[in-house]
């Protein structure tokens, strides 16, 4: 059977981030039970939660300071679609095309949001993962 998943990242911070994965458990169905956190290396205290769910197509609730993301393996870049259309239109005259490509490897090891046109490039490490399979 082959399983829709849909990657999410929820942001924490170091002191409390393994109670947040707590949390997320209770919440969510978690592929595998698979963790992956990252920190902010500008910013170390700042903690990205990323995990996969079960998607059946239909709308579902939203953990608390949760996003919806997507991510291109090859540069480990973590990345919101809002902020790729964004990317695009920078590039782009400001004109929103799906066929021009993006430079991830500009983005390599970073998570990528937007927000009111603008986007923001974090930075990420990669501190721990957690499989409780």
């Amino acid at each position: 059977m082959n399983e829709k998943r849909h990657l999410l990242c929820s942001f924490s911070s170091i002191e409390i981030f393994k109670n947040t994965i707590e949390e997320i458990k209770r919440f969510y169905q978690v592929y595998h039970q698979r963790f992956f956190v990252f920190t902010n290396i500008n910013s170390p205290k700042e903690v990205f939660i990323t995990y996969n769910i079960f998607d059946d197509g239909k709308e579902f609730l939203k953990f608390p300071n949760t996003i919806s993301i997507h991510r291109k393996k090859n540069t480990n870049t973590l990345f919101t679609l809002n902020s790729m259309n964004q990317l695009i239109k920078d590039n782009n005259n400001g004109v929103l095309d799906k066929s021009v490509s993006i430079d991830w490897s500009l983005y390599k090891d970073s998570l990528v949001i937007s927000g009111e046109s603008v986007v923001r490039v974090i930075p990420i490490k990669l501190l721990e993962i957690f499989n409780n399979d």
